[in-house]
């Protein structure tokens, strides 16, 4: 195992990158991947529930998408208007992300399985190396 420092942001960008290469075919690398995908996403459930919508403010948000998708003129004069409406369910939603964009400040010290040179894919590119570089050892 291997002992990470890391804010809970760095940690979504962490997963974001062992998403992005757990396609790539390889035994001991999946076997890593998958369970280190599985430990981040357990330490970053409080971010998760955090970030979780109400119900009427993703009905809006439907809503918005709908006019948006429609492309008339009064496009954003609607969503505008709609917003308005809708002050407070905004304003919340608002505030929520505020504080979930603080919980992602947040460090906290993880045990990760490193992921060995050696277990790396022939295939693995650059770009996704450097999204999990603090895992290869």
């Amino acid at each position: 195992m291997k002992t990470i420092n890391a804010t809970k942001g760095e940690l979504v960008n962490m997963i974001n990158g062992l998403f992005s290469v757990q396609e790539l075919k390889g035994k001991e690398f999946s076997l890593a991947v998958g369970k280190n995908i599985s430990i981040i996403r357990d330490s970053l459930k409080d971010v998760e529930e955090a970030g979780k919508p109400s119900e009427e403010f993703m009905e809006l948000a439907q809503e918005v998408n709908n006019i948006a998708n429609e492309s008339k003129e009064d496009s954003k004069e609607q969503i505008d208007a709609l917003e308005k409406e809708n002050e407070e369910l905004v304003k919340s939603r608002r505030e929520q992300m505020d504080s979930v964009n603080k919980m992602m400040d947040a460090s906290i010290e993880i045990e990760l399985h490193p992921l060995t040179e050696e277990f790396l894919p022939e295939d693995i590119t650059a770009k996704q190396i450097n999204s999990i570089i603090k895992l290869i050892k």
